[in-house]
């Protein structure tokens, strides 16, 4: 059975174009990935050096144009919350990621068996 190279054509760019989204996509997430770990490492950094401060100090908290003088303990609450969020983010980018590489292997796998088939 032989399929009509217009067909084959039409078919094989239609993959092409799905392996350059994948690309995109890839490059994209993995870019999000490499910000989200380094909020995550930021934030760890910020709460260890938080920990040398005595409790009774408090630290400025930026709030738009003012900063606010607030507890260490409601501003290490607020961080810890902000890395967890993060860490969630992340593992749904991390879940996003292996869905795109698989989609963009089985994309180049497609048009290696439709150019071994066209031949």
């Amino acid at each position: 059975m032989s399929i009509p190279p217009e067909a084959l054509q039409k078919v094989l760019q239609e993959i092409e174009m799905r392996v350059m989204q994948s690309q995109l996509e890839l490059t994209n997430v993995r870019q999000q990935i490499s910000q989200k770990q380094r909020d995550i490492r930021l934030t760890d950094l910020t709460m260890k050096e938080l920990k040398d401060i005595p409790p009774s100090v408090g630290v400025w908290e930026g709030v738009g144009k003012m900063f606010l003088n607030v507890p260490i303990a409601t501003h290490v609450a607020r961080l810890e919350k902000e890395k967890s969020e993060s860490e969630d983010q992340l593992g749904a980018l991390n879940k996003k990621l292996n869905y795109l590489e698989t989609t963009y292997k089985n994309a180049k796998r497609n048009i290696d068996d439709i150019l071994g088939h066209a031949q």
